[in-house]
């Protein structure tokens, strides 16, 4: 089975192909705010001449809009092509990609003053939270050893000290990786936010 893995929730966006545990193509461009526009030439140049079977994208936490992109091209796609669609969130595509199964904080970016955080504790995982600065540290200092995993987190973290697991896949791999490793894990393709959108809007009410 063949698996197109689509990761934009980060300032890189990234695509994997897959077929049975083994990656075929692999693409990872630094996009910024040009994800909307580089992001169907990254899978056309990704899926080239091959059959897909599976999609996958990642579900968030991460930048609201990148996650709205990927999501939205990732159906888009998937309803073109009559392909099934899952969604994986980032924390646990990092967690199974990384095969540790001690305590362990996976942190994500957030492009503001916080960063999201989830730990997973001997194989069960906590609900996932919106961190600042002071709250990480107190979980730091309960780890033993202190672990910790994920993007963004060096200039967040600085100054203190901790030890960092890398795992041997990032992104659109990770996803892939995750999914052969344990496909229940997979969710439907909806999006994942630790906390809620700075700007909404309201419904528009129209009188007839």
């Amino acid at each position: 089975m063949k698996i197109l893995a689509i990761d934009t929730a980060g300032w890189n966006s990234s695509v994997a192909l897959w077929e049975d545990g083994q990656e075929l193509v692999f693409q990872e461009k630094s996009a910024g705010l040009d994800q909307a526009s580089s992001l169907p030439q990254l899978v056309k140049q990704v899926v080239g001449q091959h059959h897909v079977d599976q999609l996958l994208v990642n579900n968030g936490p991460g930048s609201f809009t990148g996650i709205r992109i990927g999501l939205a091209f990732a159906k888009g796609f998937a309803m073109g092509l009559s392909l099934p669609i899952k969604g994986i969130d980032g924390f646990t595509a990092l967690y199974v990609s990384l095969e540790c199964p001690t305590d362990i904080l996976i942190l994500i970016e957030s492009r503001r003053k916080d960063i999201f955080g989830k730990r997973f504790q001997n194989g069960t995982s906590h609900p996932p939270q919106s961190f600042v600065r002071e709250e990480v540290e107190k979980i730091i200092l309960s780890l033993n050893p202190p672990l910790l995993a994920g993007r963004g987190i060096h200039s967040f973290l600085e100054n203190l000290s901790y030890k960092e697991v890398s795992p041997s896949w990032r992104g659109a791999q990770a996803l892939a990786y995750a999914f052969f490793k344990n496909p229940t894990i997979a969710t439907k393709a909806l999006p994942f936010y630790v906390r809620e959108a700075d700007v909404t809007c309201k419904p528009c009410i129209s009188s007839l």
